[in-house]
């Protein structure tokens, strides 16, 4: 939902920054791999109690994670390859954030049963976008795509919520799932 309304401001707020990654001639899939390399810091230094700096660094991560598709255009290196090796940094990514939410936030099996279902809805929403454009769809639908799980876990572990925002952000992102799927499956032949 955020990238349909701040696609362009955060396409302008990147080209300096790929204006950087053009000078230090790095490949987009380096790109990728750096902002993993990032979040998997940045999610350690969280776990050991520096929160402060594990919070940035996976914000961080995340920021250049999100650099990569852009860059592969701006220098035309787009390929199949690199579009795969994002989608299962992307995963990975994701699956060690939210760890890292369950390791540190949970006090009983339903907070950490929450987080699996987070990770298993975040999973399942980029296969119903793969496999909506298999078919030739583009699908979009939902208030939870990537942008908005990563940014939720970031502000939920820098402000420590009450674990109830927890359980109303895996019903919206599951009802993200039911409305990717429910796209695809109408616009599919019987």
């Amino acid at each position: 939902m955020l990238e349909k309304y701040f696609k362009k401001s955060s396409e302008v707020f990147a080209k300096p920054f790929i204006k950087i990654l053009k000078f230090l001639n790095l490949k987009p899939n380096t790109v990728s791999l750096l902002g993993l390399f990032v979040i998997i810091t940045g999610s350690y230094f969280f776990y050991i109690e520096n929160r402060n700096l594990g919070i940035v660094l996976i914000f961080l991560g995340s920021a250049i994670d999100g650099l990569d598709g852009p860059y592969a255009r701006e220098v035309d290196l787009v390929s199949e390859r690199g579009g795969v090796l994002d989608s299962l940094i992307d995963r990975i990514g994701e699956l060690i954030i939210w760890s890292v939410v369950g390791i540190s936030f949970t006090d009983s099996d339903l907070e950490l049963f929450t987080i699996f279902s987070i990770l298993v809805s975040s999973n399942l929403t980029p296969y119903m976008r793969a496999k909506s454009e298999y078919f030739g769809l583009q699908n979009t639908k939902g208030l939870a795509a990537r942008p908005e799980r990563v940014i939720f876990a970031v502000l939920f572990m820098f402000f420590d919520f009450n674990f109830l925002y927890v359980y109303i952000f895996a019903i919206i992102s599951w009802i993200t799932v039911i409305q990717r799927f429910t796209y695809l499956y109408k616009h599919l032949s019987k």
